[in-house]
């Protein structure tokens, strides 16, 4: 448990990952708050090997909830970039997790491959093909911010019913064209991420 591992070129100080969670204390536009530094600095001072910092949307419309942490604008770089440093100031490797609601978002923009709602949600606009190219560049600059920011790992929310598995899954994806069918096409979304 506290023998370093190596991933890719990262090495991590121990085994002990502290997966990314739903902490819902950012500001309303999705900055950093001294509550992010004092919960992920106690975790850096504690020890753990490698943080990985909540579900960060990609867009304002991809948000879990009014106060869940933002990457989609430049400005957040600064106080991302400072969680990144108290991180590695105690020997934590950082990650951040970013992500996109879909369907499951907090908001009135709801967004997925289909116009299939969540249940005791709003119906969610079928996104276009341009719009899909749009939100795909969305997580691209996400994951640009995220590296500027400094982060050592970075994961892509593909599960619980977010945007990403929306589109992975029949049961949301109703789509006729190259994202959707076939799970090939059902996994173009996500390979355009990647």
């Amino acid at each position: 448990m506290f023998a370093p591992f190596k991933l890719k070129s990262v090495t991590i100080p121990n085994r002990i990952v502290m997966p990314a969670m739903c902490m819902y204390s950012a500001t309303e536009d999705g900055f950093v708050t001294n509550w992010h530094k004092v919960h992920y600095g106690s975790r850096a001072v504690g020890g753990v090997g490698l943080i990985i910092l909540e579900a960060t949307a990609v867009e304002k419309r991809g948000r879990l909830s009014n106060h869940c942490l933002g990457i989609w604008d430049d400005q957040h770089i600064e106080g991302l970039s400072e969680l990144v440093e108290l991180g590695r100031t105690h020997g934590s490797v950082m990650g951040i997790q970013i992500a996109h609601g879909g369907r499951k978002a907090w908001g009135d923009e709801l967004v997925a491959p289909s116009g299939v709602p969540f249940p005791d949600m709003g119906t969610p606009h079928a996104l276009t093909t341009k719009e899909i190219q749009d939100v795909v560049e969305s997580w691209r600059q996400g994951a640009r911010r995220a590296h500027e920011a400094g982060f050592d790992v970075l994961q892509i929310h593909g599960a619980h019913g977010y945007l990403i598995h929306e589109f992975l899954s029949p049961l949301s994806n109703k789509r006729t064209d190259e994202y959707g069918g076939s799970l090939e096409n059902r996994m173009r979304f996500l390979l355009e991420i990647i």
